[in-house]
């Protein structure tokens, strides 16, 4: 019993056919289950739609912050669109781990958000841009900061999980915010969240050092540790059954034409 020609291009045109297509494989929630101070962040994602596009994306940087400095925000009570909008600003279109961060050309970069991937940002303030401070410290500070002397900034803290050039989520000491981010959206300008992929990064030559503000905030509600381990078993892993399914299919379909011949 012999394969033929003929056999092997039906058997190599179903595998082909049911192969996967490539597709992001994390899960912000997933990853963010492992940090229980983190437990209000990883929920607002969830909430406003934001783990969700997060997810989608093959390369992705998420500034996690952690329950204590998201005080401030609670505390704000801002509606689910503007509170979306400000944790946009917190997921940046391109790929930074701790390395990336201290190899910045010329010491600093803008980098697009989804809150500028999304179309409700006026012009450039959904950029974000990245600077390495005196000490070694990297700030990030939206580019539509206000008209303040000092401009609102965060600064990064720690990494805490990196899968090169797929998804890095580090740790940033605060909220980051702008005006234009809380401004309420009127429903002529209003736009669905696009998921195309903006402008990612524009070098800079090193600006002036700053200093971190930690008034940014944001609203939430409480919920428990179980509640968030649930939903993070819930959406943490990516499916693969359909695909799984389809490949031994083709395979059952391939014996069977072996078998005849």
């Amino acid at each position: 019993m012999s394969l033929t020609a003929s056999s092997f291009a039906v058997l190599l045109l179903l595998v082909l056919s049911t192969w996967p297509t490539c597709h992001a494989t994390h899960n912000i929630t997933a990853i963010l289950a492992a940090r229980r101070d983190m437990s209000e962040f990883s929920r607002l994602l969830t909430t406003t739609g934001l783990a969700d596009e997060i997810n989608e994306r093959n390369t992705i940087t998420v500034l996690a912050v952690d329950d204590a400095d998201m005080a401030p925000l609670r505390a704000r009570h801002l509606p689910r669109e503007a509170l979306r909008h400000v944790l946009s600003l917190h997921i940046l279109v391109d790929y930074y781990d701790h390395d990336k961060l201290h190899r910045l050309p010329g010491g600093s970069a803008d980098v697009s958000t989804l809150f500028q991937a999304s179309g409700d940002a006026p012009g450039s303030a959904g950029m974000v841009e990245i600077s390495e401070r005196r000490g070694g410290s990297v700030a990030f500070v939206p580019q539509d900061a206000g008209d303040d002397a000092r401009p609102t900034s965060v600064l990064f803290v720690k990494p805490i999980h990196e899968e090169p050039y797929n998804i890095s989520v580090l740790q940033v000491g605060a909220v980051m915010s702008s005006p234009a981010a809380e401004a309420p959206s009127s429903p002529e300008t209003s736009t669905p969240t696009s998921r195309h992929n903006a402008t990612d990064v524009v070098p800079k030559t090193k600006k002036g050092t700053g200093s971190a503000d930690d008034t940014a905030d944001a609203p939430s509600a409480d919920d428990g540790d179980d509640e968030r381990e649930n939903h993070a078993k819930k959406n943490g892993a990516i499916s693969a059954a359909p695909g799984r399914l389809s490949l031994a299919l083709a395979f059952l379909l391939a014996i069977k034409i072996v078998v005849r011949v």
